[in-house]
């Protein structure tokens, strides 16, 4: 029989890092609990102030929500103020060499949303609290969560699983401790702390990552309207080590990121200098313009083994989607841990048993997520595959109706990630969408033909 370590009335829980992950697990564990007529204590460890402007406010994140995590958090009653919401998005675009591509909301009902993770970027002056994070985090102050203001420096796990772990916090002059039945390492891609885990031995490793630029430029909201409108522009300008690049506009900045293996401020100032970004901007903006900017970790791979007796990992320094919606990830995983710990137990078993299962889906849903950027990348590598992509989008959208759009349905699920990747995969490999991408290409060709000749 396994040792499910099962918590009782009055456990304590220790979160570590107050982000959407740590706040999230707070919101289901105390939920779960209430259901289960459990009495718990939790405590939410962040030294940052989420209501503070530019670095020391921020948990570094382009802050684009996704329908999907919109939905889910209405459905717990957690809907998001106007004043919180920067912009809601209302199409893409997809920019290339050899042409663009425009895909509006009305493929995907709802809401696409982009927010800022801390209050604003580095000198800006909004009214009131904008912050995404400080939001949820005040959420779950008000159900009776303590927020304790230092950083958490270290964990110390018991030699025998049925004593309690320990948590350092505070300055390194002033180190305090305290005892708790279950740690929750909601920290994040960027912190230390993955590494300390890591030493403990229990088998944790954090994901592999890669390196991300993100600028905030002011435009203000006027200019931004007339340039940029609703939309997020996505380009595939085959930028030497870079695998992505976006700009996502907010109220009255443009948040650029830029994600690759080793990119720098050269990479960010290639894009911000390209004819096709350009056209779009005043001036000629190097990274110098930018108010904030930041380098934080892109997680590509899954953790491995992110749980342990009285210990489990959520967020991205758990299992993250690859390249999308990691704030759901966030919510995934926050939940799918707090029901195993209180409806199950904190061991390793009941971790193994009930926890491990979502990560293993996450992980799984990314690795069909690498296939699809595997074969977007040869695909916008040529100006011919890139040609007869976009044309034959661009002519389904004249023909068919919104929902029978598959090509361009299929494009705007992995740039919007509102699918699973294995759906998407699925859908690009069905017969019926290669017959129609087959059948709209020879008319193209048909038409060019005929027209010179003519």
């Amino acid at each position: 029989m396994p040792k499910y370590l099962p918590l009782r009335d009055g456990a304590k829980i220790a979160i570590i890092g107050g982000g959407p992950a740590g706040s999230l697990f707070a919101h289901f564990a105390l939920r779960y609990a209430r259901e289960a007529g459990l009495g718990i204590d939790i405590s939410i460890f962040d030294g940052k102030s989420f209501s503070t402007t530019g670095a020391r406010g921020c948990n570094m994140c382009a802050g684009v929500i996704a329908r999907t995590l919109a939905d889910r958090l209405k459905e717990e009653g957690i809907e998001l103020p106007p004043n919180v919401v920067q912009r809601q998005v209302g199409g893409y675009w997809l920019e290339t060499p050899v042409g663009s591509l425009y895909l509006h909301q009305e493929l995907e009902p709802g809401g696409i949303l982009t927010v800022y993770r801390g209050n604003g970027p580095r000198g800006s002056s909004y009214r009131g609290n904008i912050s995404f994070d400080d939001y949820l985090l005040d959420g779950a102050k008000k159900e009776g969560v303590k927020v304790i203001p230092y950083y958490a420096t270290d964990i110390e796990l018991p030699a025998d699983p049925s004593n309690r772990a320990r948590v350092f916090y505070g300055r390194s002059s002033d180190v305090a401790s305290e005892e708790f039945d279950l740690v929750v390492g909601a920290f994040g891609m960027n912190s230390k702390l993955a590494d300390r885990v890591k030493e403990m031995g229990f088998g944790y490793s954090p994901p592999q990552s890669v390196r991300c630029i993100q600028a905030e430029i002011f435009l203000g909201a006027e200019y931004i309207q007339q340039a940029f409108g609703n939309s997020i522009y996505v380009y595939a300008l085959r930028l030497p080590g870079v695998k992505f690049a976006a700009i996502t506009p907010k109220y009255d900045y443009l948040t650029i990121t830029v994600v690759g293996q080793n990119v720098g401020e050269k990479d960010v100032n290639a894009l911000l200098s390209h004819p096709l970004v350009r056209r779009r901007l005043p001036g000629e903006l190097q990274l110098q313009s930018a108010h904030c900017r930041c380098q934080p970790r892109v997680a590509v791979s899954p953790s491995k083994h992110p749980y342990t007796d009285r210990l489990v990992i959520v967020g991205d320094a758990s299992n993250s989607r690859l390249y999308k919606n990691g704030l759901e990830s966030s919510f995934v995983t926050a939940k799918a841990a707090a029901a195993t710990a209180i409806g199950r137990g904190v061991s390793n078993e009941a971790f193994e048993n009930s926890y491990y299962p979502i990560c293993r889906a996450i992980a799984r849903d990314s690795f069909y997520g690498k296939i699809i950027f595997s074969v977007d990348g040869h695909v916008f590598a040529h100006d011919l595959s890139t040609r007869l992509l976009l044309n034959a989008a661009r002519l389904e959208q004249q023909k068919y109706e919104i929902g029978d759009q598959l090509i361009s349905g299929l494009v705007w699920s992995i740039m919007t990630g509102n699918r699973p990747y294995r759906e998407i995969l699925g859908d690009g490999l069905s017969p019926q969408m290669h017959i129609r991408t087959a059948v709209k290409t020879a008319k193209s060709v048909w038409r060019k033909l005929t027209t010179r000749g003519q």
